[in-house]
């Protein structure tokens, strides 16, 4: 898994949080500025905790059933 993974897969991530947390936080009744900065803040940290430790497993070679981004080496290829 190459750079290009790992950034397509931090966009992904990082746009699902950050509109999930500006969604939440505007139903709160926060002001959209300090909503828009909170869910940038947190959706920041959050996406790379989570990519980080995905590289960390994957060069590991430590399988994540839920990404499923290392392939199973018993199945074959269709």
């Amino acid at each position: 898994m190459g750079l290009k993974f790992w950034v397509l897969r931090f966009i992904k991530v990082f746009a699902g949080i950050l509109i999930l947390l500006f969604t939440i936080h505007l139903i709160k009744g926060n002001e959209v500025l300090e909503s828009f900065y909170f869910a940038v803040m947190w959706a920041f940290l959050s996406t790379s905790v989570f990519v980080g430790s995905r590289i960390y497993q994957s060069r590991k070679g430590i399988p994540c059933e839920l990404c499923n981004d290392i392939p199973n080496k018993n199945e074959k290829s269709t």
